[in-house]
């Protein structure tokens, strides 16, 4: 029986990450991400076979690590929004430099690989229902985390930066909007 291969999955993702970051998702191939990591052709194309393989790789490990700061974040709390509290909290702070260049890497694996696209909608069709379904009153969660993600989205992409105090009352009036008994949201026609 063969030699089991087992390469280092975080330091290949590194390396797929500073290819990228280097040389843009065209320069991304399985022969630059072996000579970054400093490991055997046959053992990326064994472990992720194209380039395709790579950037889903990288898409998953980004959402994983995602799940996992948010999961520590969660309020120990059975209280409604539970999921969409600790997304609120997680948005404290604005986007770092490294996590508004991660989020750019990964808007380009999704405009070059269909897998990578599917994988980023399953994950917000994912926190849509379960921010609806942890909900007292679903469409009301539902607009706060779309506010909530517009303006992570405008932020991540550079298009506006909110000065602390800005954002900490957007992120205020967002809580707010989870907090209200007012009137209910208008109905779509």
């Amino acid at each position: 029986m063969g030699r089991k291969r087992t390469i280092d999955r975080e330091a290949t993702m590194l390396a797929i990450e500073s290819v990228v970051r280097r040389q843009g998702v065209g320069g991304l191939s399985i022969d630059a991400v072996a000579k970054e990591a400093g490991i055997s052709k046959s053992s990326v194309v064994y472990d992720f076979q194209n380039k395709a393989g790579l950037l889903a790789a990288f898409t998953r490990s980004r959402i994983a690590a995602h799940r996992e700061q948010l999961d520590a974040l969660l309020p120990q709390d059975d209280a409604p929004n539970r999921w969409l509290r600790g997304l609120l909290q997680a948005s404290e702070q604005s986007p770092t430099e490294e996590e508004v260049s991660i989020a750019m890497l990964i808007s380009s694996a999704m405009s070059a690989e269909e897998e990578c696209h599917a994988l980023m909608c399953e994950e917000i069709c994912q926190t849509m229902g379960r921010v609806a379904q942890e909900a007292d009153d679903p469409r009301r969660a539902s607009l706060a985390y779309l506010a909530l993600h517009g303006i992570k989205s405008l932020e991540f992409f550079g298009f506006c930066r909110f000065d602390s105090e800005s954002r900490q009352e957007l992120l205020d009036d967002i809580r707010g909007l989870l907090q209200s008994s007012g009137p209910e949201p208008a109905a779509s026609n």
